[in-house]
């Protein structure tokens, strides 16, 4: 699906779509009534073959294009698209035998939607007003420096974020894009405008014993004007009702009007337990931790959160980030780290099937562990629609876009979950290693160098804009990205031998220089017990041109379930060093197609 740029996307896709009584939000996937914003209910699909039929508005789409374009990676019948168009006319308001409005049949042909359709372009006042719906939250500050405590004063905003985060057509910004803020001289004004919102909730924390007081402000960031502060000196077993008083001060503050669920999702606790959810804060704040050490604190918090509450469905859905994360990305062995990643997953769902979170989760192990790939996707959108605010699916969308290779897509949505978190250096580096993955170059350079803006000394980010360069032929602008990523890893002697191999012999002796010397350092590693993925070393043969010792080493990469695997699929380094056939027989043997 497109995603739009102020309005509309380079392929001219609107963001919004009016015809009739009716508005498609395409970003979000909604169908509302113009006239009072009240929900219409579609089924992931029903909502993909209607955004298709606006979008080629006037034009008769025969029925196996319509069906290519809503069901792409599965084979179905033409009974499916029948349900399809039956449920959409249902919901338009079209009555069997009465005059098609909206969705015309032509015979012989397939359909045609009627109706004149709006496009943001002519939507500027909606647009601006949609804008103008974001807000931040803060991580809450100590009242006193010497007795901060980090992670709940990160965690009272993650709650606050989660809470407001339920009110349709409100954008707010997600805790991976505040918690940059933490410093005591912060100035929220100064926040609220680079994070790009309108309202900006800010306050401190402060916990002696028994008692807590929390202190708050809503601010308008344009003006300056507090709309509202309170202060709440409890016990800190209270400290659930004093989040539901803040979350309905900003709703009332805000002047919202909210609908009975939205009302229920503001005030939900996921625990009734101070104890467990002190516990499972500290392991959301260890989990953002980088370092291995201090990351895999992070699941001994969370266990003792469930320990505390065996009820908490949170607290699974962090023992599952733990598992899942740590198995996906390299740090724990995928065969013990995925089934414990999917029995809290399972315990979770159990006890709220209502977490987007947990849908989220569920799509990616579905993707990255049993490869199903329409069974994750239905997943991942339905976790979507029960949390379009969510960041991190569309983050995980744009990526299983990515392993299917559609490429659009997948771009759409990295834009997508950019505008929840504009500052996000991960979502600027992932959008830019989807361009790359498109072999759209160009583009990627660009979003790299954008990327390096937010901060110059990402050391993964000089990496991808290098392989971008080489993929280009230019070898002086790759060699000199590597430099600087091998020195910010802490390893001058590679970039040295880099760069002295280059002057000296050229660029295929250099890319294999390195490669010897990494395959040493990491056969030492491995030799010492170190887990590591077998694609590192997958690449490291190919570069040296050991074809066959790469050959096998990319069979055992194939098998392993990590995200590496997966962008075997579309990495245009394999089929750069690889005969054609040798990577696609590899990929279907494993499930990767």
């Amino acid at each position: 699906m497109k995603k739009p740029e102020a309005g509309a996307d380079a392929a001219g896709l609107a963001l919004l779509y009016e015809f009739g009584d009716f508005r498609l939000n395409a970003a979000s996937r909604r169908l509302s009534r113009r006239r009072n914003g009240s929900p219409v209910p579609l089924t992931a699909k029903a909502c993909e073959a209607l955004l298709f039929l606006v979008q080629h508005s006037g034009t008769v789409l025969d029925k196996n294009r319509l069906m290519e374009a809503i069901w792409p990676d599965s084979v179905v019948e033409e009974n499916n698209l029948n349900q399809a168009i039956s449920t959409l006319r249902r919901a338009l308001g079209e009555r069997p035998g009465a005059e098609r409005r909206y969705i015309v049949t032509i015979p012989g042909q397939g359909y045609q939607f009627a109706a004149e359709v709006k496009t943001s372009g002519q939507l500027q006042n909606a647009v601006a007003t949609s804008a103008a719906k974001t807000l931040a939250v803060l991580p809450f500050k100590p009242l006193v420096a010497e007795t901060r405590d980090a992670s709940l004063e990160m965690g009272m905003a993650d709650t606050l974020i989660a809470r407001l985060s339920s009110i349709r057509d409100y954008t707010v910004r997600p805790l991976s894009a505040v918690r940059r803020y933490v410093e005591l001289e912060q100035e929220p004004l100064l926040a609220g405008r680079e994070l790009g919102v309108a309202f900006i909730l800010d306050g401190s924390i402060q916990k002696s014993g028994a008692d807590v007081r929390v202190t708050v402000r809503l601010l308008h960031v344009a003006s300056g004007e507090a709309l509202w502060a309170g202060t709440f000196d409890e016990k800190f077993t209270d400290i659930f009702s004093v989040q539901d008083a803040i979350a309905e001060r900003v709703v009332s503050a805000l002047a919202l009007g909210l609908n009975r669920e939205e009302k229920q999702h503001l005030t939900k606790r996921d625990t009734q337990n101070p104890e467990a959810y002190q516990l499972y804060l500290k392991g959301r704040y260890y989990w953002w931790k980088t370092v291995p050490e201090e990351f895999r604190k992070s699941r001994d918090y969370f266990q003792r959160a469930v320990d505390a509450d065996p009820s908490y469905a949170l607290g699974y859905c962090g023992l599952n980030s733990f598992y899942g994360y740590g198995s996906a990305f390299g740090m724990l062995r995928p065969e013990e780290g995925w089934p414990r990643a999917i029995k809290a997953n399972t315990r979770a769902l159990e006890l709220d099937n209502g977490l987007a979170q947990a849908h989220n989760d569920r799509g990616a192990y579905r993707m990255v562990y049993y490869r199903d790939w329409q069974g994750a996707e239905d997943e991942i959108r339905y976790a979507v629609e029960l949390n379009p605010n969510y960041t991190e699916t569309h983050y995980l969308y744009s990526f299983f876009l990515v392993t299917r290779r559609r490429f659009d897509e997948a771009i759409a949505e990295a834009k997508l979950a950019l505008e929840l978190d504009p500052l996000s250096l991960r979502l600027h580096q992932h959008l830019g290693t989807s361009y790359y993955y498109a072999q759209r170059y160009d583009e990627a350079v660009k979003r790299f160098q954008r990327t390096l803006e937010l901060d110059a000394d990402a050391a993964a980010v000089h990496a991808a804009l290098g392989d971008t360069f080489e993929q280009n032929g230019l070898h002086d602008l790759a060699i000199a990205q590597w430099e600087k990523a091998s020195h910010l890893d802490g390893d001058d002697a590679l970039a040295t031998l880099l760069v002295e191999t280059y002057r000296q012999v050229g660029f295929s002796a250099a890319i294999r220089a390195v490669a010897q010397e990494r395959l040493q350092q990491l056969n030492h590693r491995r030799a010492n017990g170190s887990y590591l993925p077998e694609i590192e070393f997958t690449r490291l043969y190919l570069r040296l041109g050991e074809k066959e010792k790469a050959l096998d080493s990319l069979q055992k990469a194939a098998a392993e379930r990590n995200v590496f695997a997966l962008l075997l699929n579309c990495d245009p380094f394999y089929k750069s060093l690889l005969k054609a056939g040798q990577l696609s027989a590899i990929l279907k043997r494993h499930g990767l197609v």
